[in-house]
This record gives structure tokens, C-alpha cells and sequence, in this order.
């Protein structure tokens, strides 16, 4: 019993720090509305919240000492059909099986134990689903930038295309130059049109999963200083262990069925000449296990313990190894930003070179384009690697089981 109310408190004071830990973030407030609204459209999340009065009724039952449905019995004997000497007797009774003191106890042990499980299944829940949450947010993040930096290359070819028809008409260049730069910007607008597309289906995806219109800030979120103890994962695999062994628990104490008390009264009618009377007894009846009973019972509880505690294990390496890539990850990230950031910078200046070149007339418009092409690249490549860093950061809390 102590056990399972540490882990109860255990519980309660992960999801206390988790959610001081998340009003502390950028815009975290608005990720955990996000994670709220997806909690409640979600069928597994409403059938956990349903399976409370489920445990609540388990420990309710646990409770008390009956350990099935009372019985009200009533016989009735006498010689109308045989010597008719007016002799009856008649007996009620009233049983009940009732459990011994120590199935009593494993049974609100188990019925505790279940309880604490199901609180742990809630908070790795919605640990899982706050991941789909944070993937989708930054999937339209993803998105949107593509469009962005689609855009702009769009309007810079256009004012590129303006340029080159100008000049076409004051006979400057060819005319086609000016064929050219007008595929361009066909070609850009079709990007654009791609990207929309993306874009739409992105925020489709968020919106089926939370119910939200848009997606909030997509600001990097603060990251915990260490992995969360303990973490959501590992607390539903070792309550789950923990309800296994209560399990065995119960079954070890219950190698047969509970014994069954009665309450007797009978009523003796002698006949004509004879006395009546009445009797109170009490009758107790003590079932037998056998190993045909037994056996298949405690083999499962077994099962169940070799099969959670092999889980537990490898939850523990499993939140290990990612908690490592989660880091790696978002070093790469940051380091990929640098790279992609210094990279956009000089892609910048040489096509801003080339642009005056250009309209010195000391270069070709094929050269130009080549560099917008260039310059566009590097640019959404920067801000593909900020969105990146930003979901690295999701993710390696995520790993940490920070739930907002």
C-alpha cells in the first residue's frame, strides 16, 4: 500500500513540475491549450478519463468484507404425504460469502495499485500526445516558410522580369531575355501554388488533431534543465509492474474461493401431541483449492510480471537512447543554422553583386537568374534549419517528457 501511494505522489508532483516548467517557456501557455483541445477530442484520452469511475468502484468494492451476493434460502419439511402426524419443519437461512482479512487486503492493495496505473497512463498519454502536437505545430511552421521564401523569390523575379522587359522595349537586350525571365516567374508562381497546397495540408493535419484554426507562435521552447523524474514513460511501465505483482498478490492469497457464512433458523412443529420449537444456527462453508484452480491463474500473474518488468527495462534504455539523439539532434540543428545562415549571407552580397552588374550591363540575365536561384536556396534552406532548431527543441523535451 505505502508503494502505491508514493507512487501516487510521485504522480502528482511530476505533473505539478511539468506544468510549472511550462508556464515558465515561450508561449507555452498557448502549446498547452493546444495539447488541452487535442486531450479532449482524443477517443484514447476520453476512455482513460471514463476508466476513473471504473478504479473509484474497484476501490469502493475492495472496501468492504462481502466477496459476492448474499443468499436467502427457505426449506420446508413435513409428513402430509406420508404418516399425516401434523409434523413440519421449516428453515430459513441467510449467507454470504465473505473474504479473509488478508484477501481483504490484497484486493484493496490490487484495487490501489490499478488506480495509480490508470493516473500513470494518463500522463504518458498525454506526454504522446503533446508529441503529435508538437510535430504537426512545427510541420506547418515548416510549411509556411516554404511558402514565405516562395513568395518572395516570386515578387523578386517579377521586379527582376519588370527590369528586363523595360530594356527589352528600349532595346537593351533580347527579346529573349525577356521570354526567359517570364518563365521564371511562371515557374516561380507554380512553386507558390505547390507550397500553398502543402501549406493547407499542413494545417489540416494540426487542425484535425486539436481542433484549432491556426497554430500558436512557433517559438522554440525553453528546454528542461534535466530529463523529468520520473519520466511519464517510465511511470506507466513501473505502475504497470506494480499492479502485476499485486495481482500475484491477490492470487496467492485467494487458492480458493471464500468461505461462505450462514445464519440459520428453523421451526419444528411436532404434530398434534407434540411440542414446537425453534432453533437459531450458524453454518459455515470452507471451499478447497485445488491446483486445476490455481495453477493457470497464478502462471498469467506471472506473465504479466515477466512481461512488465521486461518493458520497464527497456523503457529505461529506450529514454536513455533518445535523450542522447534528441541532443544530437538539436546540436546538429543549431550547427546547421550557423552553417546555412552564413551561407544565405553570402549567397545575399553575390547576387546583389551580380544584380548591379547587371543592370550596369556588365553581365547576362542568365547570370542573374543562376544567383536568384542560388540566393533563393540559401534562404530557405536558413529558414527550414530555424524551424528545425525550433523542433529540435520540441523533440528533445519531448525525450525529457516535459508535458505542457
Amino acid at each position: 500500500m505505502r508503494a502505491s501511494y508514493l507512487f501516487h505522489s510521485i504522480i502528482l508532483a511530476t505533473l505539478s513540475l511539468t506544468s510549472t516548467m511550462a508556464l515558465a517557456q515561450a508561449g507555452s501557455s498557448a502549446l498547452k491549450a493546444a495539447v488541452d483541445a487535442a486531450w479532449q477530442r482524443s477517443p484514447q484520452a476520453q476512455t482513460l478519463e471514463a476508466r476513473r469511475d471504473e478504479m473509484l468502484a474497484g476501490r469502493e468494492a475492495a472496501q468492504t468484507w462481502i466477496a459476492g451476493s448474499p443468499s436467502i434460502g427457505l426449506a420446508q419439511r413435513s409428513d402430509r404425504w406420508t404418516d399425516r402426524n401434523g409434523v413440519r419443519e421449516t428453515e430459513v437461512s441467510v449467507s454470504a460469502p465473505l473474504w479473509l482479512p488478508d484477501q481483504r487486503s490484497a484486493r484493496q492493495n490490487f484495487a490501489q495499485s490499478s488506480s495509480v496505473a490508470l493516473e500513470a497512463q494518463l500522463a504518458n498519454a498525454r506526454l504522446a500526445l503533446a508529441g503529435e502536437v508538437r510535430e504537426r505545430l512545427w510541420g506547418v511552421a515548416a510549411a509556411r516558410e516554404a511558402l514565405s521564401e516562395a513568395q518572395d523569390h516570386q515578387h523578386h523575379l517579377e521586379a527582376i522580369a519588370e527590369e528586363v522587359m523595360r530594356r527589352v522595349k528600349a532595346g537593351d537586350l533580347a527579346r529573349v531575355d525577356g521570354m526567359l525571365a517570364q518563365q521564371e516567374v511562371l515557374a516561380a508562381k507554380g512553386a507558390v501554388a505547390a507550397a500553398q497546397v502543402k501549406a493547407q495540408e499542413a494545417l489540416t493535419r494540426y487542425s484535425t488533431l486539436t481542433g484549432q484554426a491556426d497554430i500558436p507562435a512557433a517559438e522554440p521552447e525553453l528546454l528542461a534543465p534535466a530529463m523529468q523524474e520520473p519520466h511519464p514513460r517510465l511511470l506507466a511501465a513501473r505502475t504497470a509492474l506494480e499492479r502485476a505483482q499485486a495481482s500475484l498478490n491477490v492470487v496467492s492469497k485467494t487458492r480458493s474461493d471464500p468461505p461462505s457464512v450462514g445464519l440459520l433458523m428453523q421451526h419444528d412443529q411436532g404434530g398434534a401431541t407434540a411440542d414446537s420449537s425453534r432453533t437459531i444456527g450458524i453454518a459455515v462453508q470452507i471451499p478447497i483449492g485445488t491446483n486445476a484452480r490455481n495453477r493457470p491463474l497464478e502462471t498469467a500473474a506471472r506473465t504479466q510480471i515477466e512481461a512488465a518488468t521486461a518493458e520497464t527495462a527497456q523503457v529505461e534504455t529506450t529514454l536513455r537512447a533518445d535523450s542522447e539523439l534528441a541532443r544530437q539532434q538539436l546540436a546538429t540543428a543549431q550547427q546547421s543554422l550557423e552553417d546555412a545562415s552564413s551561407r544565405a549571407a553570402l549567397t545575399r552580397e553575390h547576387t546583389q553583386l551580380i544584380e548591379q552588374a547587371f543592370r550596369a550591363g556588365e553581365r547576362g540575365l542568365v547570370d542573374l537568374l543562376r544567383s536568384q536561384a542560388l540566393s533563393h536556396e540559401a534562404e530557405v534552406a536558413e529558414r527550414q534549419q530555424r524551424v528545425a532548431v525550433g523542433l529540435a527543441h520540441a523533440r528533445l523535451n519531448q525525450a525529457l517528457g516535459v508535458i505542457p
